[in-house]
């Protein structure tokens, strides 16, 4: 066999053949990434997503998980002129994004209570529901120091309304936050 033939048909063989790893096998769709955020099917459900948003300093999920209306609101009794302070889904949206964009923020952890109670508040509107004091722990860690918030002396409320229909959802119903509480004694 002349060495340019053989040339030729291993480069032919090369090209029709592919080299080992690179191979694609077909027949088949490409496997669906794991999903990282639950369905907003219940309070429950809103708290876990927002738990692994805010640990992720994801901006796109806190943003789906409050309702355009929101409304949040803190009180310090400790402090010597209690205020009131309000804030707005753009302000929790932007908290996140300050989060997300802190190159010395290392770590940012948030346990939920286990035994959540939903419940419904008689003052509330038709259809919403109450969550007391969700969040048992939160911490977050720069290159200098550790800083956990004392929610032991905080009463904490999340509020949430449903959304329906919502083809998102199998049961064409959605949660999402719409009022939170905060009162540090």
């Amino acid at each position: 066999m002349r060495p340019a033939f053989s040339l030729a048909v291993l480069a032919l063989a090369l090209l029709v053949g592919g080299c080992g790893r690179d191979k694609i096998v077909s027949g088949g769709p490409a496997p669906t990434p794991p999903r990282i955020y639950q369905i907003l099917l219940n309070p429950y459900s809103v708290m876990d997503v927002l738990k692994t948003a805010y640990e992720r300093r994801d901006t796109t999920e806190i943003k789906a998980l409050y309702d355009n209306t929101y409304q949040g609101t803190s009180l310090d009794q400790t402090d010597h002129t209690p205020t009131i302070l309000t804030f707005f889904k753009f302000d929790e949206v932007k908290h996140v994004a300050a989060m997300a964009h802190d190159p010395s923020l290392l770590h940012v952890s948030m346990i939920l209570t286990p035994a959540m109670q939903r419940f419904t508040d008689p003052a509330d509107p038709p259809g919403w529901a109450t969550i007391q004091n969700p969040i048992a722990s939160l911490e977050v860690s720069d290159s200098t120091a550790s800083h956990t918030v004392d929610i032991g002396n905080d009463l904490m409320e999340f509020k949430f309304v449903p959304r329906t229909p919502d083809s998102t959802s199998v049961t064409d119903t959605t949660w999402k936050i719409i009022h939170w509480t905060e009162v540090r004694h």
